[in-house]
């Protein structure tokens, strides 16, 4: 029988749903006031009819993945076709099918750490092993990738290196030359690089390389993406997968096998998002407000020694030190006490010591959140 743990931050969002008064900054959704209004119009309008009603293509909608193409295309300065796209059940979907394509029982893919806790469960029901690489450090007040401490980890088993860009939960956008070392890497060694793209459209203080242009020229690299965070559309469930098209048409027959389609009526919402992009920019300007917020109010905090982080270039999230070796206990006490739901550091592969704080709420919950652990730590 296959036994799988689930992530503490899966545990800690059920506890906070079934708790009076309980605000959650635990999983990482955006609300910030929910899918824009004429997304959710447009999909009542349709139920009208019986254009959702039944099956469709298991690779995605034809008009969708041609969107995607286009849209990246544009953005990126390439020329990605239908076929290079695969709409999936969100980004976890789209894992889950690179991973049950490309590993074989006993391989092993390298994840560096602190990384985003559902990568380990997907490897690990694909019958290959995670194997964590402390390869995200702290360096002159910022998070850097270490890409040597990944070279030094590969092995004869090595299949994959996956890895979430921007960090979830560090925040670190990674700088052209680290994507294009892991590019370099993971060719010389004939393995792939998975790079899970889904914050990309929330950057602060920098500049951001994606790697889909890099999936024209190798066939070693795969980016995966998702209107999750994009259009607040979590729980929607439609995300993507860019890849060469002989990879795109492998994962497409798992997911055909897995799951028939995508979700269609969800996949018409995201059309309709990505043909009105104005839609997502009060929810990026509102997320940016939101982490100017967070970091003002934990300032009391961080000055009575009690938190230091390294402020975000980039995604939903606050990665905060604290002064405990375990924080844990820590956490579910303010959970307890504070009613204010956080991750301790553990579930991300190590920094026991750290929690995350997810920020993408809207301002009013955010303040009255922040206060709640302000007075918790200050009595």
């Amino acid at each position: 029988m296959l036994r799988l743990e689930l992530p503490r931050y899966k545990k800690i969002e059920s506890i906070s749903k079934t708790t009076p008064d309980s605000i959650s900054f635990s999983q990482g959704t955006i609300r910030v006031g929910g899918t824009p209004k004429p997304i959710k119009d447009f999909i009542a309008q349709l139920l009208m009819g019986d254009t959702v009603d039944y099956y469709q293509d298991g690779f995605g909608l034809a008009s969708l993945r041609e969107k995607i193409a286009s849209d990246l295309s544009r953005k990126h300065k390439i020329s990605l076709e239908r076929e290079n796209i695969l709409v999936t059940h969100g980004a976890l979907g789209s894992i889950t099918n690179i991973c049950l394509t490309l590993l074989k029982e006993g391989e092993e893919v390298i994840i560096p750490v602190p990384n985003y806790p559902s990568y380990r469960n997907i490897v690990h029901f694909s019958k290959a092993k995670p194997n964590f690489v402390h390869a995200f450090v702290e360096q002159d007040g910022q998070w850097i990738l270490d890409v040597e401490k990944i070279h030094q980890a590969i092995t004869a088993k090595t299949k994959m290196v996956m890895l979430s860009n921007p960090s979830n939960p560090c925040g670190v956008c990674l700088p052209k030359a680290t994507v294009l070392a892991l590019k370099d890497l993971c060719e010389s060694y004939g393995i792939y690089l998975l790079l899970d793209e889904v914050y990309d459209n929330y950057i602060y203080e920098t500049e951001f390389f994606s790697g889909t242009s890099l999936t024209q020229s190798s066939p070693f690299v795969i980016r995966t993406g998702s209107f999750s965070k994009d259009f607040s559309m979590s729980g929607w469930r439609v995300g993507f997968t860019v890849a060469s098209a002989d990879l795109i048409s492998q994962f497409g027959a798992v997911q055909d096998g897995a799951i028939c389609c995508p979700s269609v009526i969800s996949q018409h919402a995201a059309l309709f998002a990505l043909e009105h992009p104005e839609l997502i920019q009060p929810q990026v300007h509102a997320v940016q407000e939101s982490l100017q917020i967070a970091c003002e109010l934990l300032t009391p905090l961080v000055d009575k020694g009690l938190f230091s982080y390294i402020k975000p270039q980039a995604g939903i999230f606050l990665f905060i030190k604290t002064r405990e070796e375990d924080c844990e206990l820590l956490i579910m006490d303010i959970l307890d006490k504070a009613k204010v739901a956080l991750v301790p550091g553990k579930d991300f592969g190590g920094r026991a010591d750290s929690f995350r704080l997810c920020f993408a709420r809207n301002p009013e919950l955010l303040r009255t959140g922040m206060r709640r652990l302000q007075n918790y730590f200050i009595k």
